[in-house]
């Protein structure tokens, strides 16, 4: 893929697809034996480890999600962005600090530790949805009052920032990040989807319908925060469960008129 939105304080991590065998959601992201063990042209990037590290200390410790249930099946099929922080090298250096390093392994935990100067505080992940999938709401339907005719569309979420930067801005450069790489790159959003897409119908290939829309399943407490960068609750989704917390669904319909200029996006066959 020849686009990327790496910054000096932001990774990018494409889709990482059959990498994620290495990944073992029964174990803390600091300790994943078998992925330290694999091959590194094979093994998970440094960056997708730093986004399960946030996640696992916003959504396993602060909100009470099972660590086996936090890493899902979109995973392995979504990009993930990952912000970062400078560390001060003596707080690098203190061996009692559990910041020491990146990863905030201990000195015990058998981990390399890095000798970089940042420090993981904020992650999202986007995954494009090409095929009809049904929508989390009671019903269970393909549509609701946003979404229609099998329109693609791209699901962000699992944007978390740690405690002590939530008030940074950091939120909004994820969001705002993910959602300018979607809009200026659509037709690698979704080719990226099945390695095996080409610019060209073959046999069975289906035509992406993406005109821009993006969901977000919002917890209802922080459906505001979400106004904020121009989501709207579609009502006709209702409320859902997930992990014990009340969802809803919301939608936001990107401009793709300076998009890339690859109109057309095919994908070899359709659902399986």
């Amino acid at each position: 893929m020849a686009v990327s939105t790496n910054s000096d304080f932001v990774d990018f991590i494409i889709p990482l697809r059959e990498r994620m065998n290495f990944y073992d959601k029964t174990r803390s992201p600091t300790d994943q034996e078998k992925n330290d063990a694999a091959d590194p042209a094979r093994s998970l990037p440094q960056g997708f480890i730093d986004s399960m590290i946030i996640r696992e200390a916003v959504y396993v410790q602060e909100q009470g999600v099972p660590l086996e249930n936090e890493l899902d099946d979109e995973d392995a099929l979504a990009f993930h962005w990952v912000a970062y922080a400078s560390v001060p090298d003596k707080v690098r250096s203190d061996p009692s600090s559990p910041e020491m390093s990146p990863q905030g392994g201990r000195k015990d935990s058998g981990r390399r530790i890095s000798t970089s100067t940042k420090m993981p505080i904020g992650t999202i992940r986007a995954t494009p949805v090409p095929y009809p999938q049904q929508h989390p709401h009671p019903n269970g339907k393909y549509e609701t009052a946003v979404h229609k005719n099998n329109e693609a569309y791209v699901r962000i979420g699992r944007l978390s920032v740690v405690k002590e930067f939530r008030k940074a801005g950091i939120a909004k450069l994820l969001v705002d990040t993910a959602l300018g790489f979607i809009s200026a790159h659509p037709y690698e959003t979704f080719a990226y989807y099945d390695q095996a897409a080409t610019s060209q119908a073959g046999s069975g290939a289906q035509s992406v319908d993406f005109r821009g829309l993006v969901l977000v399943h919002s917890q209802t407490g922080v459906q505001k925060v979400w106004r904020k960068y121009g989501f709207e609750t579609d009502e006709s989704m209702g409320e859902w469960d997930e992990e014990g917390i009340l969802h809803v669904g919301m939608w936001k319909r990107l401009d793709l008129s300076n998009a890339s200029k690859k109109n057309k996006i095919w994908l070899p066959g359709g659902p399986s």
